[in-house]
């Protein structure tokens, strides 16, 4: 049973290599922090706001982006809870009220944000939502809010969005917009985003590209990450089970989330397009229905997937 000392280094070298392989344990897409949107797993972070960040820190995920507070009462509770969880806040989806903005930055400086951002950009320049309207209103409000942008709205946005980059930069952040399937419609042979990237001030303006409705739109976020250097900052990473042609994040037709690597979205593709094309951030996010299993289990299946294309 004697063991010379170099076959003892190769039996443990090769032990040491079983423990610490494989690669994903310690790698992530594009060198960054994985991160997750906290709309994935808003029923736990509404029940108990600070026990669900520590779920989300002990899975593995070091950045958040926030969407609401959950059970918590302010944006300062909030940042509470996450340095409690070990978890930083790049960004921050919230409200841009065009006539009152502060309350809105002093939020995303409560929690610890660069980036204020847009979750639907174009609410800033739509009418107020009324309390008092039906469900079908509140739908069809919903529909209009979705619609493919138009030139008119484009112009619209594009001054709205200068208009609160300004304001955000004399606060210490950077205004970013998220996209769905809005801004996708062809604008003299362009997208909608297209316009809204070009009209818009690159010092104060920038970017989050939600990959899975800009694949569903027909589009690549390579293209756009090559095309506006410096523009994109922050991708969402969202999966989608097959869906029909024509299928849009606010039309009849809808398609219907996975957990990443379940459904047709190629992020082997995506994340070698966007190499070296300066995004800082990435967050998972999960559109539903969480049918398969719940929103925290999903959170960790996406998070792993992640890691084993590192």
């Amino acid at each position: 049973m004697g063991v010379s000392r170099r076959g003892f280094l190769k039996r443990a070298g090769g032990v040491a290599a079983a423990v610490v392989l494989p690669q994903w344990a310690w790698a992530d897409p594009l060198g960054l922090p994985l991160g997750i949107q906290l709309y994935v797993v808003r029923p736990d972070i509404a029940a108990d706001a600070p026990k669900a960040l520590k779920e989300i820190a002990a899975i593995g995920y070091k950045e958040v982006e926030t969407a609401g507070f959950g059970s918590l009462k302010s944006a300062k509770e909030f940042r509470k809870a996450m340095d409690d969880a070990g978890l930083k806040c790049p960004s921050a989806h919230l409200s841009f009220d065009l006539s009152d903005l502060q309350k809105t930055f002093d939020d995303a400086n409560d929690l610890g944000c660069q980036y204020a951002t847009a979750s639907v950009a174009r609410m800033m320049i739509l009418p107020k939502a009324d309390p008092s309207m039906t469900s079908a209103q509140q739908r069809a409000a919903i529909g209009n809010m979705m619609a493919p942008m138009q030139l008119d709205d484009l112009k619209k946005l594009a001054d709205a969005m200068n208009t609160v980059g300004s304001a955000a930069k004399k606060n210490g952040l950077l205004f970013a917009s998220h996209n769905h399937t809005e801004q996708f419609a062809s604008i003299d042979g362009k997208t909608g985003l297209d316009y809204l990237i070009t009209h818009t001030d690159p010092q104060t303006v920038k970017f989050e590209i939600d990959c899975g409705w800009m694949v569903v739109a027909g589009f690549q976020p390579g293209d756009f990450v090559k095309r506006y250097p410096g523009r994109v900052t922050m991708l969402h990473i969202k999966d989608f089970l097959p869906y029909p042609k024509g299928a849009s994040t606010g039309g009849p037709v809808r398609p219907e989330g996975s957990e990443i690597g379940k459904g047709v979205v190629d992020y082997k593709k995506i994340f070698a397009d966007v190499k070296g094309g300066g995004i800082k951030h990435i967050f998972v996010e999960q559109e539903g229905p969480y049918s398969r299993m719940p929103p925290m289990e999903a959170a960790k299946v996406d998070y792993a997937y992640l890691h084993s294309l590192a």
